[in-house]
């Protein structure tokens, strides 16, 4: 996997994982801090949001996940993840967002490139997460900016690395200020979802919502 940067471990940068169409909370997170580490020589770790994101549906909430292929092993270096497409993952992740999201005031906006990132069929997690990143800070008009490490930073003044996982979603976006969300009516406001809740609910109204959740 070729690295955007190449840095030194000690540049003092912000260190974290990256999600999947990451939620409200990790958004918030880099554009506070500007400049981001991603530990892609983390051991990859079960149960998070690295390949999961959280969206509201009819029925409630839905996770979306990227099926992983560790090759049996126990231990695999997030910048080694690949994507498992056995089962076309990817087709069914594109039916659950048409499902969530068709009738979205910005659906149409941004329905295509989303479905174009799905089934684009990167080989590694990671370039599926930073694809998807970059079109979000893009429609979102982000400051922050990404590094990726260039080895594993065993210590971190700043270590974002084991937040936001799935378990804690209500209790990390508890400051989270209610929007318009599909279902809403239903279920009420469901906080700190995944950016395509923001995407297709706010679309470029966004930027200023996320500059004020951290």
């Amino acid at each position: 996997m070729e690295n955007i940067y190449n840095l030194k471990t000690d540049n003092g940068f912000t260190i974290s994982h990256l999600e999947f169409f990451p939620c409200v909370k990790q958004l918030a997170l880099f554009e506070n801090k500007k400049n981001i580490s991603i530990d892609i020589y983390e051991n990859f770790p079960k149960q998070t949001l690295r390949n999961r994101a959280v969206v509201m549906s009819s029925q409630g909430i839905l996770n979306i996940i990227v099926p992983v292929n560790k090759h049996g092993r126990d231990k695999v270096m997030t910048s080694d993840i690949e994507i498992s497409y056995s089962q076309n993952w990817h087709v069914q992740a594109w039916r659950t967002v048409y499902s969530c999201y068709g009738k979205s005031p910005y659906f149409i906006y941004y329905a295509d490139r989303v479905k174009e990132i799905l089934f684009k069929k990167h080989k590694y997690l990671m370039d599926l997460n930073i694809d998807a990143f970059y079109f979000l800070k893009d429609v979102f008009r982000l400051q922050c900016e990404l590094y990726l490490t260039s080895d594993y930073i065993e210590t971190a003044q700043d270590n974002y690395r084991n937040c936001f996982i799935p378990k804690d979603r209500i209790k990390d976006g508890e400051n989270l200020k209610p929007y318009y969300q599909c279902f809403e009516e239903k279920y009420g406001f469901q906080t700190n979802l995944s950016a395509l809740d923001l995407l297709f609910n706010l679309g470029n109204q966004a930027n200023g919502y996320i500059k004020n959740s951290f």
